[in-house]
Parts: structure tokens; sequence; C-alpha cells
């Protein structure tokens, strides 16, 4: 999709114009007959309140004139970045179904630098597709967007650069994550990680499995001991402030196919366990907006690749395994694999790299779902100065999280084996027990672990998604990485 800035709307021959209405249904534009066609729409109930209507263009003439399509948007300027990052997305959508090539969008107004940006983002990541593998390829469809608007040139390039390079960063996360399982393997998601490495100048270490070995990884390796395909253990690490001690530890679980091991998912529960690894792709492409932002903050992204599956030497519940901690482990349940993962992964980030800051990002529970459907990242916590930080984050990035509690007081008992130090399902409250494991590992490290069980995939093509992988949690990462930029001293 191409967005440009318009001079002179005679320079722009569009095909199709959105027009925001507020709540007290004042359009944005009142072209010609636009304010009649909108009150006709509102008396049959397609427009009001927030809803988002299109109409198209040879649907309706004014003095034997054909209009052009035109696509309301219920939004206002006021509303969080993520209304109005859905409700544009949701405008996109109308716009293909009117089959829109030319779109002119509006951005006046005394807060349009607030809202824009997010406008923006919402029109690119609408029109993302994945259509790798069929044979019969669509027409390319190619939409332009001319923007009219009162930001200066070089205000509207920032805005512009930033809303392509995050969301290409999503649209990579996506793609990695939409990926079939007998593509990305673990060794594929290794060398795509390598990849970007590579092109901007990272440091980067790939392990195979004798090397995780050595490392006493044994919580990681258990999970992987099924499957034909190797493990990978994936490290990048981005120094944009070498100077500096602190570092932020990124952590991506990256179960490339998880059929449960023996205590194997059932009915549809395999459906969609290729985008298991979200969290890695996460991670990935949250590394690469921070990349392209020249963002100056060190940052170690740790990914445990592998795929849990069944076989002879597979893992059995009840077995008990030695994590790199030194901790032991029972494994009641080999469907909660991504947090044995995890174990070793932080682990090696605060032991080995010295992390000051973890946060953790996996598609980890079911009850997760079940508490906050597919709108909010489970969140939580061991920081509240932090917590601040990733609250901030959440509002500009347009991603809803919501915390949840640790084991802490009430639930500390929720994780306790008979037989190990730990084992790895929780007696109750699935979420909670699932993070409450994983706190086990950060050792006092302030610490954030998400759990995109719930929005890593869409089931509809709706607002900015298409069915599939939806690159939960890119957006957060970077801002969250954002937040952590120190000011340069000034003496």
């Amino acid at each position: 999709m191409k967005i440009e800035r318009l001079i002179d709307l005679d320079d722009f021959e569009f095909d199709t114009l959105l027009i925001t209405y507020n709540q007290k249904d004042t359009l944005s534009l009142c072209l010609d007959r636009i304010s009649d066609i909108f009150a006709a729409l509102k008396e049959d109930g397609l427009v009001g309140g927030s809803q988002v209507y299109g109409i198209r263009g040879r649907d309706f003439s004014y003095k034997g004139r054909t209009y052009y399509n035109m696509v309301f948007i219920g939004v206002t300027e006021d509303d969080s970045p993520r209304k109005i990052q859905l409700q544009y997305g949701t405008a996109m959508k109308e716009v293909k179904r009117l089959k829109g090539r030319k779109v002119l969008m509006m951005a006046a107004g005394e807060k349009v630098s607030y809202w824009v940006e997010s406008a923006l983002r919402g029109l690119y990541l609408a029109d993302y597709q994945f259509n790798k593998y069929k044979s019969v390829k669509q027409a390319d469809y190619n939409i332009e967007v001319g923007v009219l608007t009162t930001l200066e040139p070089g205000d509207f390039k920032l805005v512009l650069n930033r809303v392509s390079s995050l969301s290409q960063a999503v649209v990579f996360a996506r793609d990695l994550a939409n990926e079939p399982a007998n593509y990305m393997t673990p060794e594929m998601l290794a060398s795509e990680a390598a990849k970007l490495g590579e092109e901007y100048n990272m440091k980067t270490m790939i392990l195979g499995p004798e090397e995780i070995a050595d490392m006493g990884m044994g919580a990681f390796l258990a999970v992987a001991k099924g499957s034909l395909e190797e493990p990978r253990f994936i490290v990048l690490e981005y120094n944009g402030r070498v100077t500096d001690k602190e570092k932020l530890a990124l952590v991506g679980k990256g179960i490339c196919f998880d059929s449960g091991g023996y205590n194997v998912k059932i009915g549809g529960g395999m459906t969609g366990m290729k985008c298991d690894m979200s969290g890695a792709a996460a991670v990935l492409g949250a590394l690469k907006a921070i990349a392209e932002a020249k963002l100056e903050i060190n940052v170690l992204a740790v990914i445990p690749a592998c795929e849990n599956m069944i076989s002879g030497g597979a893992a059995r519940p009840g077995d008990v395994v030695e994590s790199m901690s030194g901790k032991y482990i029972e494994i009641e349940n080999t469907d909660a694999e991504g947090r044995l993962t995890l174990a070793d992964a932080i682990t090696y980030a605060v032991r080995t790299k010295r992390a000051t800051a973890v946060i953790d990002i996996a598609t980890l529970t079911g009850a997760c779902v079940v508490a906050l459907g597919d709108r909010y990242i489970g969140t939580f916590s061991n920081d509240d100065v932090l917590m601040q930080k990733v609250i901030q984050s959440s509002v500009l990035s347009g991603e809803a999280i919501w915390r949840l509690p640790l084991c802490e007081d009430e639930y500390k008992d929720i994780n306790a084996s008979m037989i190990a130090d730990i084992k790895n399902t929780g007696s109750q409250c699935g979420a909670t027990a699932a993070a409450g494991f994983i706190q086990e590992f950060v050792e006092g490290v302030p610490w954030v672990h998400f759990d995109i069980a719930g929005t890593a995939q869409s089931q509809a093509d709706k607002e900015i998604f298409t069915v599939g992988a939806t690159g939960s949690g890119v957006v957060l990462l970077y801002e969250i990485a954002k937040s952590l930029e120190k000011p340069h001293k000034s003496y």
C-alpha cells in the first residue's frame, strides 16, 4: 500500500473517500450531497455511534453524475489509539469490499498529530494478506492513500516513517507465524533470525542440541526430544547503547508445532498450532522495529525453538528433569511445554547475559483465552515500576492488556510438587499458575509475562486483522523498549 501527503486535491484522482463522523454525527467533510447521503444511511441504521459503513459509488448519483465510493467512520480525535486503529482498519476492509483503489483521507484538526499515526497504521495492517501458497494468485491490487492534511511535510514524513517501520515489523511477524510447520521448523526459524541479525548487524548465536545440552538446559530439551526436528536456541543482541550496563531481555516462546506430547491435544485442539511460535515471531518483529528506529537501548532476544511431538523418546507425564537453574521440575502435563522452554531461556538471559529486565511473550495457556478472549493480552509482573511503563506502552501501541495476579499469598503453593522442586502445572488458575512457574526462574529481576494465547490469531477477517496470525505484541514490545531509553546527559 502506498501512502502520500497531498498538496492539492487536484493532484489525486480518488475513487473512494473516507469520511469521519463524531458522536454528534458531525461530518469531517460536507462536499456536495454527502450530508444527505449520511442522513439516509443513518435512517436505515447503517451509520451512527461508532459504526463503519461503505457505499459504492455506482449505487447512487447526483444530477446525472456518478459519485465516488464513500466510507463513513464513527470515530473522534479524542478516541484511544487502539479505537482509532481498529476503526480505520475496518474502513480499509470496506474499501476493499468496494474495490476502491485510490483513497482520499482527510487529516486535520488541533489534535491531528495524536490520531493520524494510529489511523494510517490501521489502514496499513488491514491490507495484509498471506497467499504465498495459493497456486492461482489474485491479481495485484495495490491501494493508494492520499492524505490531505494540516500536518507540515516534515512532521508527516516522520509519522509515515514510523507507520511504515512498525507495520512492516508486524507483517514480518505475521508472515513467520503463518508459515506451515513443515516449512517453519526450528532450523528455519533460526535461519530467519540469522538473516535479521545480519541485516541489522546484530550479534547472533544459534545453538544445536549438543550445545544446548552442554549448557544444562534439561527443561528445554525435555520438550524437544520427541521430535525428529532438532531444536535451536536462538540469541540476538542489539546494542544501541554500549556504554549502558542495563539490558532488556525479550524472550519468545518458539514452539514451531505443538501436538501436546503424550497429553495429546484432542478434537480441534491442534488446529492452528503452527502459530505456537507467535511469541518468537513477536520478539523478532519487535527487534526489527527497534533496530530500524536505532533506539538507544540494549536488547537481548532469546528464543528456544523446538517442536512438541510424540515418539518413543518423548517426555512422559511424571518425568523429572533438571533445568539450567538447577531446579528439578516434575512434568505433570506434557502439553504445558512452553513454560519449560521459557524457564531455561530466562535463566540464560539472567545468569549468562546479565539481563536487568526480562519480558517474555508466549501463546501459553487456554485458561487465559477463557478469561480474556481474543481482545486482551494477559499480563503479569513482579515490578510495579516496570508495569507502569507497560501500561503507557499499551496505550501508545493500541494493544490492550489486562493485569492478572501472580502466585503470591493466595496462590503461593499452586505449583507445588511432591517429588521435585516444582511441577509444570498448577492445581488451579491456569494462567496464573503458568506465570507463577515462570516467575520461579527470573531470580528477582524486574519481569513481565505476556500471555498472547487469545490474541495471537484471528478467526475472522475484521478490523486490522486477517484470518491467521495477528503479530500480537510486536508494537507493544517496541513501545516498551522505547520507553526504557534514557535521555542523554547534558554537561
